[in-house]
């Protein structure tokens, strides 16, 4: 992996002459949330310029609806659960992820379970009969949450979920419009005063594994090849930025994702992946299949992943 991470960085270096050409316009769409925050990281250090590359940023809140737009064409890239990925192809799209996103990372905490502080609500089992907000019935927080419940011995099937978008949670849960909601950062941090932690529900899925990554549709790859391979190499760069420079991108992060910087500044921080690792795509394509009941055609990790050579 280490020699692929620095192959891809390398390619910055021949990309970097692509700045004195006209540089190839991208529309590229993101959820805003520290998980999806490598592109504006890009974008503010100048890696998107250095590798010949003009991105148009727009902000969407719902990881499937990014996938649709993307394979409608509405969008040449989009950040993407894995789940939602998965969902895609087994509905006959065509779509790979050209470059890794965020990582769960279990001591991170940065997506949680949460209640109302004066919920009566404590463990697994108190959320029978229940609801649930999550982004998407067809992604992670849907079905890692489903996990969770399954378990420790709840019947998933007794728990009702309703979709709502992270920025809303919040104030869901507050006003008790829902009884609990799997919230990720920035916006778990910011909902902390009003909302009581009950579980890093993801760890049911493994300990370690990637939440999201950056899609594009086949269609757009067999003729982008360049543009996708460049991307990717400055998401790498970008990742190991990131990873080391956690108060840097935190005031990057405020700024793009128009956050307050104080939440930006001490909520618990997306590690990013540098290469698309099949063993860290596995367990969240485990967990979905599971939850989903999936049936044949099968997909694996590596039938998700695109990388420069993959014959489409």
């Amino acid at each position: 992996m280490l020699t692929r991470t620095l192959a891809l960085c390398a390619l910055l270096l021949t990309f970097s002459t692509a700045a004195a050409r006209a540089a190839d316009t991208v529309t590229v769409i993101d959820l805003p949330s520290d998980t999806g925050g490598q592109i504006y990281y890009a974008d503010a250090l100048g890696y998107f310029k250095a590798a010949g590359l003009d991105v148009n940023i727009v902000n969407m809140t719902n990881s499937p609806a990014i996938v649709s737009a993307v394979t409608s064409g509405s969008a040449d890239i989009g950040f993407a659960a894995v789940g939602s990925a998965l969902l895609a192809r087994q509905r006959g799209l065509a779509v790979h992820f050209i470059a890794p996103g965020a990582l769960w990372v279990t001591p991170k905490g940065t997506a949680e379970l949460v209640v109302a502080k004066d919920a009566a609500i404590h463990v697994a089992a108190d959320f029978a009969g229940k609801t649930i907000a999550v982004t998407s019935l067809a992604d992670l927080s849907y079905f890692g949450t489903r996990a969770w419940l399954v378990k420790n011995g709840v019947d998933a099937n007794t728990v009702k979920f309703v979709e709502i978008p992270f920025p809303a949670m919040g104030a869901a849960v507050a006003e008790h419009r829902v009884d609990g909601a799997m919230i990720a950062e920035p916006y778990l941090t910011a909902a902390k005063d009003a909302t009581r932690i009950v579980a890093p529900v993801d760890d049911a899925v493994a300990p370690r594994f990637l939440v999201s990554g950056w899609l594009a549709s086949d269609a757009w790859i067999k003729t982008h090849a360049d543009i996708a391979t460049r991307f990717a190499a400055v998401m790498a760069r970008t990742s190991a930025w990131a990873n080391a420079n956690p108060k840097a991108s935190a005031a990057i992060l405020a700024r793009y994702a128009k956050i307050s910087p104080d939440v930006a500044a001490t909520m618990h921080r997306d590690d990013y992946a540098t290469t698309l690792d099949p063993k860290l795509i596995q367990p969240p394509i485990d967990a979905v299949t599971k939850g989903a009941t999936v049936t044949a055609p099968l997909v694996t990790a590596n039938d998700l992943i695109w990388s420069p050579g993959t014959k489409l």
